[in-house]
C-alpha cells in the first residue's frame, strides 16, 4: 500500500508550462483527503510549501535532498556542504556567477546584473524554468558577496549555468578534485552540488522514516539526471515510475513509464493507484 508519494516538478508533475493547474492541485487534494502523503522531490530552492499554488500539508524534499521540509513548512532537515568546500570554491573563484543556497537565502559573489547577465543566453523554455526556480532575483538573494562571507555560511547546495560562466571547465575540475561532494544536474547546462551521499531518494527516504513510513510504502516519480538516485532506490519495491517525455536514463532507472507531463500522467497515475488500494 502507498502511503506517501514523491514527484520531482518539472518535466514531471508539473504541467507543460511547468506550473500548477487545477488538475495537479484537485489530485493532490484528494490524495490528502484519503489519508496519503505527498511530498515535492526537486532540485529546485522552494523555502515554502505553498510555492507554486500548493496549499500547504505537503513534504518538501529540494535542493536535490539538501533541505526538507516538513509538511507544516518547517525546515526538519538541512544536509549541508562538507565544512570549508562552500569557501574554497567561492576564493578560487571569486568572481563567478555561482548560487551558494542555504535555508534562508540564496548567496552570491556577482551582482545581480552579473548574475542576470549569466543566463541571459539561455533558451525561452529554460529561463521559464529558472524563474521557476527563484533562480535569478528577488528578495531571497543576496549579491556582492566575499569569499570570506561565504566561508561562514552553512551552504546545503551550489547552483551555476555553465552556458554562462567562462570559468565553468576549471569549476567542473575543481568540483572534480573533491570525492566529498557530487555534481548531479537537472540538465547538462548546469551545476548542481551538493554533500556527497546527498540526493533526492535518501531524502524521500529520511521523509519517509521521518512520517512513520516504510520505503516499500513509498511511491517516486521522475524524468531526469538528477532523479535517477531516487527512481533506482525505490524501483526494486516496484513502485518508481518515469515520465514518457522523460531521459532513457530515468527511464531505465525506473523500469515503469508512464504518460506525459503535459497530459497529467503522475497526477493521474496517483490517483488510478489510490484507488486500487
Amino acid at each position: 500500500m502507498i502511503k506517501l508519494f514523491a514527484a520531482d516538478l518539472d518535466g514531471t508533475l508539473l504541467n507543460a508550462l511547468h506550473q500548477t493547474d487545477p488538475v495537479i492541485l484537485r489530485s493532490l487534494r484528494r490524495l490528502r483527503a484519503a489519508g496519503a502523503h505527498f511530498s515535492v522531490a526537486t532540485g529546485r530552492t522552494l523555502r515554502s510549501n505553498r510555492t507554486l499554488g500548493f496549499e500547504g500539508n505537503v513534504g518538501v524534499v529540494c535542493c536535490n535532498g539538501s533541505i526538507v521540509l516538513d509538511e507544516k513548512g518547517h525546515v526538519a532537515r538541512t544536509a549541508p556542504l562538507p565544512e570549508g568546500f562552500a569557501g574554497e570554491l567561492a576564493a578560487a573563484f571569486p568572481k563567478a556567477a555561482i548560487d551558494f543556497i542555504t535555508a534562508e537565502h540564496t548567496y552570491h559573489l556577482c551582482s545581480e546584473a552579473q548574475h542576470a547577465a549569466a543566463y541571459a543566453g539561455m533558451p525561452l523554455w529554460r529561463k521559464v524554468v529558472m524563474r521557476g526556480m527563484s533562480m535569478t532575483g528577488g528578495p531571497e538573494h543576496v549579491y556582492d558577496c566575499d569569499p570570506a562571507q561565504i566561508a561562514g555560511l552553512e551552504v546545503c547546495k551550489i547552483n551555476a549555468h555553465i552556458d554562462g560562466m567562462p570559468e565553468a571547465p576549471e569549476v567542473a575540475s575543481f568540483i572534480a578534485e573533491h570525492p566529498e561532494v557530487v555534481n548531479a544536474p537537472f540538465n547538462p547546462s548546469m551545476f548542481e552540488v551538493t554533500r556527497a551521499g546527498v540526493n533526492k531518494g535518501e531524502a524521500v527516504a529520511w521523509l519517509a522514516g521521518y512520517l512513520g513510513i516504510r520505503e516499500d510504502e513509498v511511491a517516486v516519480y521522475g524524468d531526469g539526471g538528477n532523479d535517477i538516485q531516487m527512481l533506482e532506490r525505490f524501483a526494486g519495491y516496484g513502485h518508481a515510475y518515469a515520465t514518457s517525455n522523460g531521459s532513457d536514463a530515468a527511464k531505465h532507472a525506473a523500469g515503469n513509464v508512464i504518460g506525459s507531463c503535459a497530459t497529467w500522467a503522475v497526477s493521474r497515475h496517483m490517483l488510478v493507484t489510490l484507488r486500487a488500494q
